[in-house]
Parts: structure tokens; sequence; C-alpha cells
């Protein structure tokens, strides 16, 4: 019984010692540097190498530069339908209006990775 009092014990200050020294996670910090935002408004300077697309959209009073690693895998859809065929978003999204969802990154050399693109006009 005194071993499990005394494992019981360490336990114990084990979790305190680790629970006040471990960074806190719950405090919204780690979500709010990865957050999920949508941006609506006219797409811009839509370079493609491959299957990378980086882009410039224009909401509101901001700018964005986004990003897909290979947009082949973005999920893009249209509020009417593409006028014939697929849509090619490296030739054909520049200058449409559209809202993209993306998550924001740090330290990068742009403001978010794309995750749905919804083509509006």
């Amino acid at each position: 019984m005194a071993r499990l009092s005394l494992i019981g014990s360490a336990m114990v200050l084990f979790f305190c010692f680790f629970h006040s020294n471990a960074p806190d996670l719950w405090d919204g910090s780690l979500a709010a540097a990865h957050s999920s935002t949508d941006a609506e408004g006219e797409v811009s300077e839509v370079n493609c190498s491959g299957v990378e697309m980086m882009l410039k959209i224009f909401a509101g009073n901001v700018k964005f530069k986004l990003h897909a690693r290979d947009y082949t895998r973005v999920e893009i859809s249209e509020d009417v339908p593409f006028q014939a065929g697929e849509f090619k978003p490296c030739a054909e999204l520049s200058g449409k209006t559209a809202k993209i969802t993306f998550i924001t990154v740090e330290r990068k050399a742009y403001d978010g990775e794309i995750q749905s693109i919804e083509v509006e006009k």
C-alpha cells in the first residue's frame, strides 16, 4: 500500500511539474497561428510552376498572396457553370471574382495555403 501511495504521489508531482512548465496549447494561440480564413474579391497575378500555384486576391482593403502546393488537389467550384469543359485555374482564374478559403501560415513568402476556390464571375 505504501508503494501505491508513493507511485501516486510521484505521478501527481510529475503532472503538476509538466503542466506548469508546458506551453498552454489550449489558449487558442496554436489555433490562431493557423486559422482558416476566407477572402472574397478579384484574383490577380496567377502563376503556376508545374502543379504549384501562387496568386493574389484583393479582398476589401487587403491583398493576400496565396499558395497551393498542388492546385489539382484544391477543390474548385463555380457559382455559374464554366463556359466550356474543364476550368484551368492557371490560365482562367486571373481577373475573376472568387471566394478563396485558406489556412494562414507564418514565416513564408505568402499569407496562406489555399484549401478551396469558389469562382463567382
